[in-house]
């Protein structure tokens, strides 16, 4: 269980659970995923291009992943790691955010329709850059990467597939 999870109550980490494999049951992934392949199958749910990039802007903080929604394409900013699990992780709890469609709230709202320039630095921090894990938001994300990187570790070809090489 992850950290996420376990800083909530029972039920709303029972909440976080179902949601989340909700959300992972309707991606539909095949056997013998990639990574490349989840960014495509969460690109055509949402309609736009998805760039992602490390940025050694991020080092040194609290903050794993940033997600910026856009209309015809969206960002997904990360440290830079030599360890690609970890690598994958941050994209992929950020992608679980895209999924759940947790830009929905109010404050990412205010983000796609105003742009960034004219907001206040912590009203961007606030919307975006998550480094909580008490909410069942965060909780259901983080949870969500979690499958999608058990998907990916069920593959020889991805970094992790300990049991496929060591049996």
């Amino acid at each position: 269980m992850t950290q996420a999870l376990r800083s909530l109550s029972i039920t709303k980490s029972e909440q976080a659970f179902c949601d989340a494999s909700e959300a992972f049951e309707s991606l539909n992934l095949s056997s013998g995923l990639t990574l490349e392949q989840i960014v495509s199958a969460v690109e055509e749910i949402r309609g736009r291009r998805i760039r992602i990039k490390a940025t050694d802007r991020l080092l040194g903080t609290a903050i794993c992943g940033l997600w910026v929604p856009g209309r015809s394409q969206e960002w997904v900013f990360h440290p830079p790691t030599p360890w690609e699990l970890q690598r994958q992780q941050f994209i992929l709890h950020e992608l679980a955010h895209m999924v759940l469609g947790h830009d929905a709230n109010s404050a990412a709202r205010v983000l796609l329709l105003e742009g960034l320039q004219s907001l206040s630095p912590e009203l961007v921090r606030r919307a975006l850059m998550r480094t909580e894990f008490r909410t069942v938001e965060e909780a259901t994300a983080e949870y969500l990467a979690d499958l999608m990187a058990e998907a990916l570790r069920g593959t020889p070809t991805e970094p992790g597939a300990f049991e496929e090489v060591f049996g």
